[in-house]
């Protein structure tokens, strides 16, 4: 017998120990901590073991719990052991939360599991209780009160004798799980399947984006394992915003905590389906890929060869439009012809009488600065010309003042009027105006777009297609769209930096309204949140995206714009992941810097508004 269990044995006599067999997976999960970060118990693979203790703020018990951990925490920290607090979903209230951890002087995150999923999983039943968790093959080594028998499992761990998994009786307050006792007998037809329908189908069915189609009960049934996994990790739904904090977005793709906790309780119930009714092979999807019907005008991309292997460049591709007359856009949408493959598409449009250099905008931005703030530039742009030296892009830019407005160089366009045409990522559903908002495209117009694809191992033929709408004849909106692109081009991540913070800044110069956000990083991007900083010195937290995918390039748009007075300051604040725990990571041992390709980095924040301001109207 292995010599865990011949501890728990001999101490079974005094202490009431129970044994269960080995090998209790659990399994992996992520959950978010009081100060809105994420954390996925997976990552923490290159340590020993992972300790997990229950607390509630007021519990009799959390201040002597409290302190055995603090005790375990400073001599085992160093050696490979993580400590995290655990609410089991006692208090969901971020704000509470986070002042009870600075009240009691709690030092570690305080994994909020306001479902309680993750502590019926780890078979939490009290608070005060603990668990010593392998975050390698996700099994509880010990489950029981913060005691003698938890340090010697953990020392054990440290020896590299992982035996059976010792339990302990605990004597804690217990633990109600609402949930589980309303949820036991769940119905497919009335309480899944609507689920699966609203959140899930549209993507996973045939000619959709995702890899398999939840059609029917029997298909549910055949992927649950990997349904419950991927929502006990948060990788589906792809929506990524931490929905507890900030203002509520559009179309989030994130499921409700009700939602989640009838979909595991039921796969865990075995996914049976309890009538012959089967809502999901009901579904009807529109006949046309176009989000919102057949557009006025569909633009194809020319046709481009995609190599299996190797670098494939951006490529540059103008576009003719072949516009007799102006019109008025109210939307647009980009179809990939071969997703797999097309990581993203940029437009901009060029007006009929062709649109100025990059230079000449960015001469431009420095010339409408104030005068004491345009001259240090001007004189580094003198500076360099004068000694034939190249000019060094990324720190000209990143010494412009954070007023200055440098989307036209990356729109091509400085016209207030000139309509905007939506780009492309991985989710991102178009771009489609409010009634009374929109842009205009004259007659002669083309689109340049950059398109940046990636090998995947097959020679592919991508051939693309931009789908404009047009505002009824004579129909002409009264209101427009703006916004900003913040850029750090001064990117340097350490090799194996876990979480290097940066942080770009851009500022509302008139009364706006806050429309959207969209985080930019590459395979390295971890975490990105937005704050205002007003006038007046307050902040506020505007948006928060704790589990960033480089897969899922998603514009937030607000449900309600949020109008903030001129001078507002937009943050955004994010880290890379440039160790080895980061799976998308081609090179952890690599110092990465700005670029275009995506095993480089890029910094950016995206953001849209409409100022308050336009001729009198709101």
């Amino acid at each position: 017998m292995k010599r865990l269990l011949q501890i728990a044995l001999c101490a079974a006599a005094v202490t009431g120990i129970l044994t269960a067999n080995a090998g209790e997976r659990t399994g992996d999960f992520a959950l978010i901590d009081h100060e809105g970060a994420f954390h996925h118990m997976a990552w923490y693979d290159d340590n020993n073991a992972i300790v997990i203790f229950t607390h509630a703020s007021g519990a009799a018990e959390a201040a002597s719990t409290l302190a055995e951990i603090q005790v375990l925490q400073s001599k085992y920290e160093n050696q490979g052991v993580v400590f995290f607090a655990l609410n089991p979903g006692l208090q969901t209230d971020r704000a509470a939360a986070q002042a009870d951890a600075a009240a009691m002087g709690i030092n570690l995150p305080v994994l909020m599991d306001d479902t309680q999923l993750v502590s019926e999983s780890l078979g939490f039943t009290r608070l005060g209780e603990a668990v010593v968790y392998n975050p390698a093959s996700f099994e509880v080594l010990y489950r029981g009160p913060v005691a003698e028998q938890l340090e010697n499992v953990l020392q054990q761990v440290l020896a590299g004798n992982i035996g059976d998994i010792v339990e302990v009786a605990s004597s804690g307050t217990q633990i109600n799980y609402l949930a589980s006792n309303t949820q036991a007998a769940l119905s497919y037809e009335t309480d899944i399947a609507p689920i699966i329908a609203e959140n899930c189908a549209s993507c996973h069915r045939d000619g959709g984006i995702a890899p398999f189609a939840m059609d029917s009960h029997l298909a549910i049934q055949g992927w649950s394992p990997m349904i419950k996994e991927v929502v006990m990790t948060k990788r589906m739904p792809p929506g990524q915003v931490d929905n507890k904090v900030g203002h509520k977005v559009k179309d989030a793709m994130n499921l409700s905590d009700v939602e989640i906790q009838k979909l595991v309780h039921w796969i865990d119930q075995g996914s049976i389906a309890d009538t012959d009714n089967d809502p999901l092979t009901a579904l009807v999807w529109p006949e046309t890929k176009w989000a919102r019907g057949e557009p006025d005008l569909i633009v194809a991309i020319p046709p481009q060869s995609i190599p299996a292997t190797g670098v494939v460049d951006y490529l540059n591709v103008v576009v003719e439009l072949d516009l007799d007359k102006d019109v008025w856009v109210r939307g647009s949408q980009i179809i990939a012809g071969e997703p797999s493959a097309l990581h993203h598409v940029l437009t901009g449009v060029i007006p009929p009488e062709g649109r100025k250099s990059q230079q000449e905008i960015f001469m431009q931005i420095v010339n409408s600065l104030p005068p004491e703030k345009a001259r240090p530039i001007q004189q580094m742009l003198m500076a360099a010309v004068s000694s034939g030296e190249s000019l060094d892009f990324g720190k000209i830019l990143n010494s412009l003042p954070p007023e200055a407005d440098i989307s036209a160089l990356f729109s091509g366009s400085q016209d207030a009027d000139s309509a905007s045409i939506a780009g492309y990522a991985s989710g991102a559903p178009g771009q489609w105006n409010e009634p009374g908002v929109g842009g205009l495209l004259r007659a002669g117009s083309s689109l340049d777009l950059q398109l940046h694809y990636t090998t995947t191992g097959k020679e592919l033929t991508d051939a693309s297609e931009v789908g404009i709408y047009f505002y009824p004849e004579g129909e002409v909106p009264t209101q427009r769209t703006s916004g900003a692109i913040a850029n750090n081009f001064n990117i340097s991540i350490p090799a194996g930096a876990k979480d290097h913070e940066m942080i770009v800044e851009v500022t509302v110069h008139e009364d706006a309204y806050l429309q959207s956000f969209l985080p930019h990083m590459h395979f390295r991007g971890k975490r990105m949140k937005f704050k205002a900083i007003y006038p007046d010195g307050s902040e506020e937290l505007l948006l928060s995206v704790p589990n960033y995918s480089f897969n899922w390039q998603l514009n937030h748009m607000l449900e309600e714009p949020l109008l903030v007075p001129a001078g507002t300051k937009i943050q955004a604040i994010g880290a890379f992941d440039n160790s080895a725990q980061n799976a998308y990571n081609p090179d952890p041992d690599a110092e990465i810097f700005w670029g275009e390709q995506s095993w480089q980095e890029m910094f950016m924040g995206f953001y849209s508004w409409k100022n308050a301001d336009q001729g009198g109207s709101d």
